[in-house]
């Protein structure tokens, strides 16, 4: 590949790169066909590439989506999983994107928007962008999530020292979590 920075820029996501990310390093549209039938990149989706030596990990999905979508934030019940604060599984990966932005329809993902401020609640883990736990609670909470699986979020949070005195105070204005949990 020309350019180690984008090399460099592909380990930080797990091996993924868009092709806007490829002409800002040198590479053009035309050149990355060319790279796939060698073997160093396959194509993965419209617009993004992957470096074909890197390996093939569990959680692929998110970084090719926030490597498509650098301004999300994985939140909900996908943010209570990834700070293990969750045994479900969603049914849909939950990623919040800015009200101005644009990202197409994915299938398996269920975008929410958000005004402003949400990257103030987001936190990078494993190199993603996550809500962080008060954040997804609430959140969880308004969609409709099963509620003891979030009072049992909400525990599980506060032992492990993820919420704030703030944090609790947030939850107990919420009426699942005034006696549940916090």
């Amino acid at each position: 590949m020309s350019g180690q920075d984008l090399f460099a820029l592909a380990a930080l996501q797990r091996g993924y790169f868009t092709t806007a990310q490829a002409g800002a390093h040198g590479l053009s549209r035309r050149a990355l066909p060319r790279r796939a039938s060698n073997g160093q990149i396959e194509h993965v989706a419209y617009g993004l590439w992957r470096l074909t030596h890197w390996p093939i990990g569990p959680d692929d999905e998110l970084y090719a989506l926030q490597a498509l979508a650098p301004f999300g934030t994985f939140s909900h019940e996908t943010a209570l999983l990834l700070h293990g604060l969750s045994d479900l599984i969603p049914s849909a990966i939950h990623l919040t994107i800015p009200e101005s932005s644009r990202l197409s329809r994915r299938s398996g993902v269920r975008l929410h928007r958000s005004r402003t401020g949400a990257e103030r609640e987001r936190v990078l883990r494993d190199g993603l962008w996550v809500s962080t736990p008060v954040r997804a609670l609430l959140d969880s909470a308004r969609i409709g999530s099963d509620p003891d699986q979030l009072i049992e979020a909400a525990r599980q949070a506060q032992s492990r020292g993820l919420l704030s005195a703030a944090d609790l105070a947030r939850l107990s204005a919420h009426r699942l979590f005034r006696h549940g949990a916090a």
